[in-house]
């Protein structure tokens, strides 16, 4: 979906408003060596180290902050600066993790080893596919501008189902290029966006169990036909929701 306002800037709205404390590849990216998608075992170092890159430069391209925690399914700017859309500067949850770098860091710093599955750890947030349909957009760039979800396509009115259990953090129209959008907040500090929806079937602030029916599939918004835009986000991070989603 191509809207200028990113679903960041929902999820800012509501942290200043005090609604919550936290918010909410194509591998590598077309162009040479433009973006990378972070895997199970990456740290900000080892990927730096394999572009030839230092660390810290690549850590301020793309807004990352010491203890340099990086999540599955993340996408990292090589080259040029993360657009600022797909950042948050809020706190998050962190797996932390001490490792060798070759470049000189001060005492102080180390790189965050990233999960290596949503399901590593009891009680880590588990999703289920929240429509029953095929991919035909996928997490990346597309058209020149980041593209921080999937598009996922449906039949018109066909239902929507919570990825996972959480409490809707946000479900409003109010944002026309999204159209009718509800956004869960989960725990383990993880966000989903469900977006284009025909009709919202939940409130703000109504708890959901894995499975439940929130929305209908529509094309509200700025949408081409009837499909649902869906985003996974790790704190202020958009990651790719296939890394997260069981395979099918």
């Amino acid at each position: 979906m191509d809207v200028p306002l990113r679903i960041a800037a929902i999820v800012l709205v509501l942290l200043l408003s005090g609604c919550f404390r936290t918010v909410v590849s194509y591998t590598p990216l077309p162009g040479a060596h433009e973006a990378y998608q972070v895997r199970a075992g990456d740290t900000l170092g080892n990927i730096a180290k394999r572009y030839n890159l230092d660390y810290r430069d690549l850590a301020r391209r793309n807004h990352i902050s010491p203890p340099y925690t990086i999540y599955v399914g993340q996408q990292l700017y090589l080259r040029s600066k993360a657009p600022k859309s797909s950042y948050l500067p809020v706190p998050a949850e962190r797996v932390q993790a001490r490792a060798k770098s070759t470049a000189k860091v001060a005492p102080a710093a180390s790189e965050g080893r990233v999960a290596k599955k949503p399901v590593m750890k009891s009680g880590a947030v588990s999703l289920q596919w929240p429509v029953k349909g095929r991919v035909t957009s996928k997490f990346g760039r597309r058209h020149g501008r980041p593209h921080d979800g999937i598009d996922i396509g449906g039949k018109e009115g066909a239902p929507v189902y919570a990825a996972a259990a959480g409490e809707v953090v946000y479900a409003d129209n109010r944002l026309s290029g999204y159209g009718h959008l509800i956004i869960v907040r989960h725990s383990h500090d993880m966000f989903t966006a469900y977006a284009h929806n025909q009709r919202n079937l939940v409130k703000k602030g109504q708890p959901v169990k894995q499975g439940d029916t929130i929305a209908r599939v529509g094309h509200t918004g700025r949408a081409t036909g009837p499909h649902l835009h869906f985003e996974v986000r790790r704190g202020p991070t958009p990651v790719d929701p296939l890394v997260y989603l069981p395979k099918r």
